[in-house]
């Protein structure tokens, strides 16, 4: 029986936001293929303004799709979603699984807007607020951890280094802080585990390690491991991970850097040293087998809740 206020998901718009993905012909024309009435916002730059673009003429809900996921669930999006009255002006998140390393939560995963609130967004490009520089942290969210969706996010090594070291960023920026700027006062390694929380160190371990046996994989933690040291232990300011003409030539440098793979993995191996023994983050140290073996043990988080914006 429904207890609150039922959206009629049939009804919401459904748009599909790409920029430079790979991949985001193919999967736009999988997502038309399962859901006619889907449309697209391509190649704006800023997040901001391209989930703005979303909202011009939309229905009163509106799912927002990235460029590199691929629905999993189509009949979902037909049905009904119930939910409490209170909750009706939040965005609703649901889990993606990441495809390169088997991880299931919100990022990269679908989304359910409420229209006015989609139009007057204000992140990223647009915040006056660091935190809202880097996400849309200062919007208020509802987690649903039901995966709908799956993440293909290493189709190229460029793809893959940026999903990769933007996550690695994310994971270690909490509140729009830092480990060391959230608790200046304890050791380091005291400041992440409290800063982080088992959750995210859990996932940042599994950015950090799974994947090698996949295509570009090596790259995607190469990128996860080198997003956490520059964050959490160099201070480096975490904007360039909104600004994708920036990382871009970052990435060139990181490219011609580790072109060979024997230096790729010399230097991702110095990454990973340098997290084991300035925080204990204890990474394991996979091979492709081993990388099987890891993403087929990770289990999606059960239950769902709103997530306190910043």
């Amino acid at each position: 029986m429904p207890t609150g206020s039922l959206i009629d998901l049939s009804r919401a718009d459904v748009v599909f936001i790409s920029y430079d993905e790979p991949e985001a012909e193919a999967n736009f024309a999988h997502l038309q293929a399962q859901l006619p009435r889907a449309r697209r916002v391509h190649g704006v730059q800023g997040f901001d303004a391209a989930h703005r673009r979303a909202a011009e003429g939309a229905s009163d809900w509106v799912f927002t799709v990235d460029g590199d996921n691929r629905i999993t669930d189509p009949a979902f999006f037909g049905g009904w979603l119930d939910v409490a009255p209170r909750d009706l002006g939040q965005v609703f998140s649901f889990s993606a699984r990441n495809g390169l390393n088997g991880l299931c939560y919100g990022n990269g995963g679908v989304k359910l807007w409420p229209r006015v609130l989609l139009q007057d967004l204000r992140s990223h490009e647009t915040a006056t607020r660091r935190a809202g520089q880097l996400d849309f942290w200062t919007v208020p969210f509802y987690l649903i951890n039901r995966v709908v969706s799956e993440v293909h996010m290493a189709a190229t090594p460029a793809q893959a280094f940026r999903s990769g070291y933007r996550e690695g960023v994310k994971l270690c920026v909490i509140r729009g802080q830092a480990p060391a700027e959230a608790y200046p006062y304890l050791p380091l390694p005291q400041a992440f585990a409290m800063h982080l929380g088992d959750v995210n160190l859990d996932r940042l371990r599994v950015w950090c390690s799974v994947g090698i046996d996949q295509p570009n994989g090596d790259w995607a933690i190469l990128g996860a491991r080198l997003g956490a040291v520059r964050t959490a232990l160099d201070g480096t300011l975490p904007q360039i991970i909104a600004d994708y003409p920036a990382f871009a030539q970052f990435w060139e440098k990181i490219a011609a850097q580790a072109a060979d793979p024997a230096q790729r993995l010399d230097l991702s191996e110095a990454l990973a040293t340098r997290l084991d023994s300035a925080i204990g983050l204890a990474l394991p140290r996979l091979d492709a087998e081993g990388s099987v073996q890891a993403r087929a043990a990770v289990r999606p988080l059960r239950g769902s809740g709103p997530m306190q914006p910043l």
